[in-house]
C-alpha cells in the first residue's frame, strides 16, 4: 500500500509579523528639567520601535543613533519622552497578546502630543497595517486618538545611510504637526 504524498507546506509570503513582546513605556530623559523644555515640543512624545536592548533603549549603535535623532529635535530636553520597546520573542516565550490595545492604553495614560513609530515591524504591530514602509511613511496616522508619524528605525538607518535625509524629513514633519496643534490649541 502506498501512502499519500505529504501535504505541501503552507505558502509564506515573508510578510508575517514576528512574535513580539511589548515592554512598558519608559522615560528616555527622566532628568530633563520641565522648565528648560523648549517651546513647541508639546506635552510629550511616545516612541514605538523594535529594540535589541529594551532595558536600555538608547544603548548600542541603534540606540545612540536614536538618541542623536531625538537630540536633534531637542527632545532630550523634554522629561515626557517615552519609549515603548518591542522585542522579538525568544522561542518558547510568550508574545504580547494585543499590542495595539496595550499601546492604546499607553497613549491614553501618557497623552503624548505625538507618537513616533520607527520601522516596519513597529508600524505593523502598532497600527495593524501591512503596507510597505514607504507608503506608511507618506500618510498621516492616528494611534488611540493621537497623531502618529511612521519613519525608518535606527537599525535600518545604520545599514542604509542614504535614507537618513528621508527620516529627518519625517521627524521634521512630526515636529511641525505638534507645533501646529500647539499653536491652534
Amino acid at each position: 500500500s502506498r501512502s499519500a504524498p505529504p501535504a505541501p507546506a503552507p505558502a509564506t509570503t515573508g510578510t508575517a509579523t514576528p512574535a513580539l513582546r511589548l515592554h512598558p513605556a519608559q522615560a528616555l530623559y527622566p532628568t530633563a528639567d520641565p522648565a528648560q523644555t523648549p517651546a513647541g515640543l508639546g506635552r510629550g512624545w511616545l516612541i514605538v520601535a523594535e529594540s535589541m536592548t529594551p532595558a536600555e533603549p538608547l544603548g548600542g549603535d541603534a540606540g545612540r543613533l536614536l538618541d542623536n535623532m531625538l537630540r536633534a529635535m531637542q527632545l532630550h530636553r523634554h522629561p515626557r519622552v517615552f519609549m515603548a520597546a518591542l522585542e522579538r520573542s525568544a522561542p518558547g516565550t510568550e508574545a504580547s497578546a494585543d499590542i495595539p490595545a496595550t499601546l492604546a492604553d499607553t497613549v491614553a495614560h501618557l497623552q503624548p502630543a505625538m507618537v513616533l513609530v520607527l520601522g516596519h515591524v513597529a508600524a505593523r504591530a502598532a497600527l495593524g497595517r501591512t503596507e510597505p514602509l514607504g507608503r506608511l511613511r507618506a500618510g498621516p496616522h492616528v494611534l488611540a486618538g493621537c497623531p502618529a508619524v511612521v519613519t525608518y528605525d535606527p537599525a535600518f538607518l545604520l545599514r542604509s545611510q542614504d535614507n537618513k535625509a528621508a527620516a529627518w524629513a519625517d521627524l521634521c514633519r512630526a515636529l511641525a504637526m505638534v507645533r501646529s496643534a500647539e499653536a491652534q490649541g
